[in-house]
This record gives C-alpha cells, sequence and structure tokens, in this order.
C-alpha cells in the first residue's frame, strides 16, 4: 500500500508533534542508528472491536487493548528514561518512565490498518524506534425485536488512518418471525424477507431474493462485499407481511469491518525449554 512506504516520514512528524526528540533517517537501519538495544515484546499486534446495539441504542462497545514490554531495553550510554508507543490513529503516544514500569500499554476505539511504532530514550537523549502495522477489525452486533419495520443499520467504514478501506464487510444476519406475536390478529401470518445493502452513496451493492419466513420460523442472509470504499453503508431489511398484516419479527445482525492482514508479526516473550 502506498500509505504504508512513507512511515519513516509519518513518524518523524508524529515524533516532533509529541514533543519527542530525536528520529532516525530512511538511510539508517533500525537498531543501528544509537546506543540503544531497542528489545520489545508484544503477544499481538492485531484484534477485533466489539459494539452491541439493540433497538438503535449502543449497549457496550470493547476496544483492543495491546501491551508492549520494554524491560529488556537497555542503553550502553546511560540509564533508560522513556518508553514509547506511537499508535498511529492520531493520538498522542502512550509513554512510561523507565524507572517505574517496562509496561506501555495503548487501547484501540477505532478501526483501521494503523501505521504504529515502539521506541525509546535514554538520559543521554539517544533515541530508538522501530514501526509496526497493526490491524484492528470491528464486530457490530445489532439487534431490533418485534417490529414490523426494521430499522436501516449504519455501517461506517471510513478507517481512522492514512491507509486503505476495508478489505470487506460481512454480514451473518438473521430474521425471526416468532410464534407468539405482539398482535394476537397477526397470529400464523408468513412474511417475505428481503435484505439490501447499499454503500456511501446510496447505491444498492447486493440484494437477497425474497424468502419467505412462516410463524414460528426463520431466515438468514449471509454476504460478504469486496471493494469497500469509505464512507455510510446501509444495511436495510423489508418486511412484507401476508394480507398486508402487521406481523413482528426479530431482526439479528452481525456485522464485520474487516482489514487485509498484514499486520507486523506479534514477538512474544519466549520461555526456554528445560533441558531434560
Amino acid at each position: 500500500m502506498q500509505g504504508h512506504r512513507v512511515i519513516v516520514i509519518l513518524l518523524c512528524s508524529t515524533l516532533l508533534l509529541g514533543s519527542l526528540s530525536g528520529c532516525i533517517g530512511t538511510d539508517e537501519a533500525e537498531g543501528k542508528s544509537s546506543e540503544i538495544d531497542l528489545v520489545v515484546y508484544y503477544d499481538a499486534t492485531s484484534g477485533v472491536i466489539e459494539e452491541v446495539i439493540q433497538s438503535g441504542q449502543q449497549v457496550s462497545e470493547t476496544g483492543v487493548e495491546l501491551t508492549f514490554d520494554f524491560s529488556y531495553t537497555t542503553s550502553s550510554a546511560g540509564e533508560m528514561v522513556t518508553f514509547y508507543y506511537i499508535p498511529g490513529d492520531g493520538s498522542s503516544a502512550a509513554e512510561s518512565n523507565a524507572d517505574e514500569t517496562g509496561l506501555v500499554t495503548y487501547t484501540y476505539q477505532t478501526h483501521g490498518l494503523f501505521d504504529a511504532a515502539v521506541g525509546a530514550i535514554d538520559d543521554q537523549g539517544n533515541e530508538y524506534f522501530e514501526n509496526l502495522t497493526i490491524r484492528i477489525d470491528k464486530k457490530i452486533t445489532w439487534a431490533q425485536e418485534n417490529t414490523a419495520n426494521p430499522n436501516t443499520m449504519t455501517i461506517e467504514t471510513t478507517p481512522d488512518c492514512n491507509c486503505d478501506p476495508p478489505e470487506k464487510i460481512t454480514i451473518d444476519s438473521t430474521v425471526s418471525n416468532p410464534e407468539n406475536p405482539t398482535n394476537p390478529f397477526a397470529q400464523g401470518q408468513t412474511v417475505s424477507v428481503t435484505w439490501r445493502l447499499l454503500n456511501s452513496t446510496d447505491a444498492t451493492t447486493a440484494e437477497s431474493t425474497p424468502e419467505q419466513v412462516a410463524d414460528g420460523q426463520d431466515a438468514t442472509w449471509m454476504h460478504n462485499q469486496y471493494f469497500v470504499e469509505p464512507g455510510t453503508w446501509k444495511l436495510e431489511v423489508d418486511i412484507d407481511a401476508e394480507g398486508n398484516g402487521d406481523e413482528q419479527v426479530t431482526v439479528d445482525h452481525i456485522v464485520g469491518i474487516n482489514y487485509e492482514t498484514q499486520e507486523s508479526i506479534p514477538n512474544p516473550m519466549s520461555v526456554p525449554t528445560p533441558e531434560e
């Protein structure tokens, strides 16, 4: 990706804005531009934000927490002063005082394929950092009960970074026709269900064939949408009851916003196996 080929330039700008001293040049190899031996362990470089929406209201949202362990980072010129992590989402660098802890933790609340960096500074002003690519996907669980006219679900595909849009939107949607509807006059009705996905210009990009859902039954539509441009997409469900009735249904969407698998390889701390 073109946006990922200018990492050093972007990180230099970020470091200046964040008042962090120094930045290695493009002609200097990582790990050889200062006296710092940067050793950082991290178990993950990707994750999934999970959001739950019920009847149009957000019930919960869980971000992706990543932790970086700098405990084994040293400098031949002096003592370590600061460890930091630049998340690449426009937020300030997360820092820790090296005298207090070797751990730096950051929680992503937005999706994207982020150009990030881990770095350290010693008490002589030496600094060194290494680049990382972090992939953060999103999963949205959306539900609406007892409705004859389901709401439209909006899907925001704009990443929170200077990067390519998501690789795909995944949809796993189920419409259930309960046996005991709220309206007693609509008992036993079959409904016709049609799913429709609209892009950011409100053009239909995918539509299911109408599905007949009898009383007490359900139907599911699964779809993978590629070629996703940034913007607000919409997922619609049309319900048409027999005899123009007011049959109540339950709609459950599970929608994923997924990026290409381009994240850096994790670097977990390895535990030596005891010799037998």
